[in-house]
């Protein structure tokens, strides 16, 4: 049975993605961090922990390596913050460098020997890594930085891993997303509707799949990023 790991597997993208390869008959890992909304499954383990603190990760780096060979990793887990509410810059930028870059280095180099023949990573980046948005200028640098190590991943890991990174658009809206802001971001795609996570899961399980892909960054944004690429920037 293939074994794959999931970062942010409680809610939202990371609990269709678990709930998905659940269904394909993969054992599954899923990482949480402050509650989970997945079922019992005899092929699902859940492991806590909070990728913002140091100790917690390293807890679920050794716990990780007990697992054993691991056939994939999806680095999926986010932090979303606004710079406005941020009291402290310093904190504010260390908490997302933290959680998309920091952690996701450390559980890698840590599974440098649980990997199985043929494994494979994702990254799940955002388009913002590129064209980024002033409003969420932490969360921008960090989605970039952690694009940019998994690149440099995929030269490292060269013969034993394959890395890739997706970046998704407006694939799924939060339910405090307002339809005024639904149909302005709607507008600067090229498919103009909302796709929903399993967009993401399709691209998922390509990467996943294909022998011949490293070192990809696939946009799945319904083509918003050449769409509109001077408009990025949103007051609300």
């Amino acid at each position: 049975m293939a074994r794959i790991f999931i970062t942010g597997a409680g809610r939202r993208l990371g609990r269709i993605l678990a709930e998905h390869y659940l269904q394909q008959g993969w054992e599954v890992i899923a990482h949480y961090n402050s509650r989970s909304e997945l079922q019992p499954h005899p092929a699902l383990t859940q492991l806590q922990a909070d990728l913002a603190d140091q100790a917690s990760v390293s807890a679920l780096c050794a716990r990780l390596v007990q697992a054993g060979p691991l056939d994939a990793v999806i680095h999926n887990a986010s932090c979303f913050i606004p710079d406005a509410v941020a009291e402290d810059l310093a904190a504010h930028f260390a908490l997302h460098q933290q959680v998309h870059v920091t952690s996701p280095a450390r559980i890698t180099a840590a599974l440098s020997d649980s990997w199985a023949e043929g494994a494979a990573m994702i990254s799940i980046s955002d388009i913002y890594a590129d064209i980024p948005n002033q409003r969420f200028s932490a969360y921008c640098a960090a989605k970039a930085g952690l694009q940019n190590w998994s690149l440099s991943m995929a030269q490292r890991l060269a013969g034993r891993v394959r890395v890739n990174v997706i970046q998704p658009g407006p694939i799924q809206f939060l339910p405090e997303h307002s339809d005024s802001y639904r149909n302005m971001v709607l507008s600067q795609s090229l498919i103009g509707r909302e796709l929903g996570y399993g967009a993401i899961v399709q691209a998922c399980d390509y990467l996943l799949a294909a022998e011949a892909v490293s070192g990809t960054v696939m946009r799945v944004d319904g083509g918003r990023f050449v769409a509109n690429r001077y408009d990025q920037t949103f007051s609300s």
